[in-house]
């Protein structure tokens, strides 16, 4: 059942040093609240003394042994869980991958049993949760952890176009037809490509693998892709003995076989054809320009082609979806068989015009947490019923029910770039617009940003390759 939404405000009191934990202990319960940090006349008031943690909580007092800021967490967690009757899923674990912290358990000496009952006690997370980030990182460090990355790279490509902005996204995109620096741009990218291609030359850097994303690379039309993933072909891969290379064919109505042959010839052997939800209303809604019939034929139309490794992406907790919307998705996947699919939450970015449209007029009613903790267990058993298995995972403030957005996949097709990236074990080369590069190396990691804007991208490209490619050399 759908519950409205009316925004509130929640003032909370404590020591500065504290107002960073406390804020984002309250916001995992209150995500679309105003909560502000006052010194006064809160709601919430924390106050330390020595070894004693006072919380007065909505008028009652309660005290506690303190130590450490997780004792403060812990107890505020744990208050907010008996005041609204929600069962957040990971618990505490806010801004850390929990995956990274079942490694370093792991990675410590504690068997996989022990790293679970560390993760659900001290951070209070469920025990399928603790369990999935234990399972992740034991297949992260399976996958890579034979890799030499010393003196490797991966590369990202960026395509800030896509055919229309969907309600959700945050992204730095821009429809393709009509925008006046799209010619320049893909001109540009080309340009990218070959002066990374001569850095690779002269350092002697190998490249493990490549991706390119967006936005959605197949916005462009079929002969400006075909140039591009050519470029990308014969200035990348060719002669580096790359292990792997993703695109994002992205959504059914950018997809055509002619891009499709293009992305065969010139070596992509992994990619993603991503419906996000299988209802065409929903498909409607988030501003799509196609149906769920147009994903299966594009699906199909990979087949033909001789794509073996395809992921599907879908997103919980889509305006207006329950689980019977989620499961009618979840039946069309399973039928189309994927060697891949990544089940993310819905992050209400305040930047998308989802979240704006939310807030101002409750347009879209928000899921109860149970409603939630069902649609994410219903994409982990179609996941486990393909034989596909978590191997990658990451959370985003704002997820739909505080789950996380994790991969699964058959064993042999899971994606590298994504490990490499999310793990930062790597260098990455970030090729076009909103592009991140970062170096990763003596135990510390560099980043340089490529320009945001498309327009910056092109007007002052010939600056910004100068002071890449010195980011790079030293």
């Amino acid at each position: 059942m759908d519950t409205s939404h009316n925004s509130s405000v929640i003032k909370i009191t404590c020591p500065e040093e504290l107002g960073y934990h406390a804020y984002h202990i309250v916001s995992l319960y209150h995500p679309y609240d105003d909560i502000r940090m006052v010194d006064e006349d809160s709601d919430i008031d924390i106050s330390i003394s020595r070894d004693r943690l006072r919380i007065l909580f909505f008028g009652a007092e309660h005290l506690y042994g303190y130590g450490e800021k997780d004792d403060l967490r812990r107890a505020l967690f744990t208050l907010l869980k008996e005041r609204t009757g929600q069962e957040l899923p990971w618990g505490i674990l806010v801004g850390v991958r929990p995956s990274k912290v079942a490694r370093t358990l792991l990675d410590a000496g504690m068997n996989s049993d022990q790293a679970i009952k560390e993760i659900s006690g001290r951070y209070l997370a469920t025990g399928d949760k603790a369990g999935l980030a234990v399972f992740v990182a034991q297949r992260e460090t399976a996958l890579i952890g034979g890799l030499d990355t010393a003196d490797s790279v991966s590369i990202y490509l960026g395509m800030p176009f896509c055919p229309t902005r969907c309600a959700y996204c945050s992204f730095a995109s821009y429809p393709y037809r009509g925008n006046k620096y799209a010619t320049d741009y893909l001109k540009l990218m080309k340009k990218e490509i070959r002066i990374v291609s001569e850095f690779l030359d002269r350092s002697g850097k190998s490249v493990t693998t490549v991706y390119f994303g967006g936005g959605t690379p197949t916005s462009v039309g079929d002969h400006e892709f075909r140039e591009i993933i050519e470029c990308i072909g014969k200035e990348i891969l060719s002669g580096r003995n790359v292990r792997e290379f993703t695109v994002e064919a992205g959504r059914a109505d950018s997809i055509t076989s002619d891009k499709l042959k293009a992305m065969k010839e010139f070596g992509a052997d992994r990619i993603s054809i991503n419906p996000q939800t299988m209802n065409d209303r929903t498909l409607k809604l988030i501003g799509r320009n196609h149906d769920s019939a147009d994903v299966e034929r594009a699906f199909k139309m990979a087949r033909s082609e001789g794509f073996d490794n395809i992921n599907m992406d879908i997103i919980i907790g889509l305006p207006g979806e329950g689980i019977d919307e989620v499961r009618r998705t979840l039946e069309v996947i399973s039928e189309l068989s994927p060697e891949s699919l990544t089940v993310h939450g819905l992050s209400m970015k305040r930047a998308s015009r989802l979240y704006e449209e939310f807030v101002a007029t409750g347009r879209f009613p928000v899921r109860t947490q149970s409603e939630l903790n069902e649609m994410y267990r219903a994409a982990h058993m179609a996941a486990k019923d393909l034989g596909l298995l978590p191997y990658y995972m990451y959370r985003q403030k704002n997820i739909a029910g505080s789950h996380e957005n994790v991969g699964f996949a058959k064993e042999g097709r899971e994606n590298l770039y994504n490990i490499l990236m999310i793990e930062d074990v790597e260098s990455i080369i970030a090729i076009g617009a909103d592009g991140i590069s970062k170096k990763v190396g003596n135990g510390k990691i560099e980043r340089f940003a490529n320009f945001k804007d498309v327009r910056e991208y092109v007007r002052r490209h010939d600056e910004l390759m100068d002071k890449k490619i010195r980011f790079l050399e030293t």
